[in-house]
């Protein structure tokens, strides 16, 4: 069994797409250390991709990734 993640902060961006939420992503990670866990919560059907994509090319991390009917939800953790 995988050990339950507590995010140090949460951020929900509603039916943002790409371009703010990628940006609103950027600057709620700004206010965390390194380590630090964010938990997302996007409506976007395109979510996962460009959360995915943006942590490939920033160094940050992916941790999580968890869908139902109407929300996803993302928990990133802050590179160096």
């Amino acid at each position: 069994m995988d050990t339950p993640i507590f995010p140090d902060a949460t951020l929900d961006l509603g039916e943002k797409g790409c371009g703010q939420l990628v940006m609103e992503i950027m600057f709620g990670m700004r206010e965390l250390a390194p380590g630090q866990t964010l938990l997302v919560v996007a409506y976007d059907p395109a979510a996962a991709e460009d959360i995915a994509a943006w942590c490939r090319m920033t160094g940050n991390t992916l941790m999580q990734s968890i869908s139902n009917a109407s929300a996803r939800q993302f928990i990133l953790r802050k590179g160096q």
